[in-house]
């Protein structure tokens, strides 16, 4: 049988016939699994291949719950989808305590968001910090009975694929039941953006040396030449160094950005399917066209993101989400990848804004906002987290989107008269 092109490169569900170990990566993650009883967590950008690493080397699917944390579901449905997916008959008693131990009231929980928000992002000040084992008291959760009923259907991997999703106060609450989950013998597998190491020690300290962290953001040039190496064996094709470096080069070394950009090239060539004579790819012309046409297809709908962020909130009078928009488009990739520190962005406000008295204060208030005015604007998946006081890219694509976008042509994409700012300096 022919080998389709589709199961070889592009993107996918699935593992493709084109997959390549990380050496580092993926020996480290099967050590994890192999080696440790640990809790672990799978993190980076959107599509560097995180959920594919963990369906590599994971589990047995019957000793596995895969849980997809889709947008708006709460810590409550995870735990009922868990039971659901073992098996486990749920009664009303476990119902009505699975949601009352996992919802708080509504006072409480947003006070609790607020602490929260604050220690994530960095903004939280020694006071608060030290006053933190005064926090209103949390109820007990029922995450012992269903540990315990996880347990004796021999359940040993609990995977909570796109974390992110799952709302601060529940990833908080959660952070706490992962203590006795381990101590029960059952292992959590997190995947997700927004997440670095020791994120859930902030959490709860009584989870340091029983919880994992593997980045799974990197892709070196020789990882992305060993894709185009198998790929090329499974279609018996081969494609010119001048074509792939191209590629890599274009790719900004985006994984998921790369596969497509191969997959474009052979499906313009003709190639769909494996063939029996080998077939030489080497049309350079075509490659810079094909990355022409997937910055084309994919840039307008990232670029209206960008616009609906710098729109902000109308009533804002500074439209400081305006000005930080034009700083992350004219920056470069290095700084990019770093995450927009609130110094790197403060002081080129400075640079740029009309009004050259902002204060500290009110660039925390914006940037601390960040996550619920992408939500207010619908723009999902979200471009942009702030924590540790950086502004952090966690779509990994718009790294392509800036490493091609014409800095030059700014004004179509931001026109100053959509942000005009007004101000009365008297007062």
């Amino acid at each position: 049988m022919p080998t389709s092109l589709k199961s070889v490169f592009g993107i996918s569900r699935n593992v493709l016939k084109s997959y390549v170990d990380r050496q580092q990566i993926d020996e480290d993650y099967q050590d994890k699994i192999e080696l440790t009883d640990h809790h672990i967590v799978i993190y980076g950008e959107t599509k560097v291949g995180k959920t594919l690493l963990r369906k590599k080397y994971v589990t047995k699917d019957e000793n596995t719950i895969v849980i997809d944390c889709t947008k708006g579901v709460n810590l409550s449905d995870i735990y009922t989808q868990i039971l659901y997916k073992a098996g486990i008959e749920i009664s009303e008693s476990l119902s009505k305590s699975i949601e009352k131990c996992t919802k708080l009231d509504s006072q409480v929980e947003a006070n609790l968001f607020q602490f929260i928000k604050a220690k994530v992002s960095g903004e939280s000040t020694e006071k608060e910090l030290s006053s933190e084992t005064r926090r209103v008291n949390l109820p007990n959760t029922v995450s012992v009975r269903v540990a315990e009923a996880l347990v004796s259907k021999e359940i040993q991997f609990i995977v909570l694929d796109d974390f992110h999703y799952l709302n601060l106060v529940d990833q908080y609450l959660l952070a706490f039941d992962l203590k006795m989950f381990y101590q029960i013998g059952l292992r959590f597998i997190i995947i997700g953006t927004k997440i670095n190491n020791g994120y859930f020690e902030k959490f709860n300290g009584e989870l340091a040396q029983r919880i994992d962290y593997i980045d799974a953001t990197r892709w070196s040039k020789n990882d992305l030449l060993e894709i185009k190496k198998r790929g090329c064996r499974e279609l018996n094709i081969d494609i010119s160094d001048d074509v792939i470096n191209y590629f890599v080069e274009a790719s900004s070394h985006i994984v998921a950005v790369y596969q497509q950009l191969l997959f474009d090239y052979c499906r313009e060539s003709g190639v769909r399917q494996s063939s029996n004579h080998q077939v030489i790819l080497n049309d350079l012309e075509l490659a810079i066209k094909c990355n022409k046409l997937y910055y084309k297809r994919i840039s307008e709908e990232y670029l209206k993101r960008i616009q609906h962020i710098a729109d902000g909130e109308r009533k804002g009078k500074l439209k400081l989400y305006y000005y930080i928009m034009k700083i992350v488009l004219t920056s470069n990739n290095d700084v990019a990848r770093k995450g927009f520190s609130f110094q790197y962005i403060y002081d080129n406000l400075l640079q740029i804004h009309m009004n050259k008295t902002i204060n500290h204060g009110a660039l925390t208030s914006v940037l601390n906002h960040f996550e619920e005015l992408q939500t207010k604007k619908n723009v999902f998946p979200k471009v942009f987290s702030y924590y540790d006081k950086r502004l952090y890219i966690t779509d990994s694509l718009f790294y392509y989107i800036l490493k091609h976008f014409d800095k030059e042509n700014i004004d179509e994409v931001l026109p100053p008269h959509d942000f005009q700012l007004s101000f009365n300096f008297n007062n």
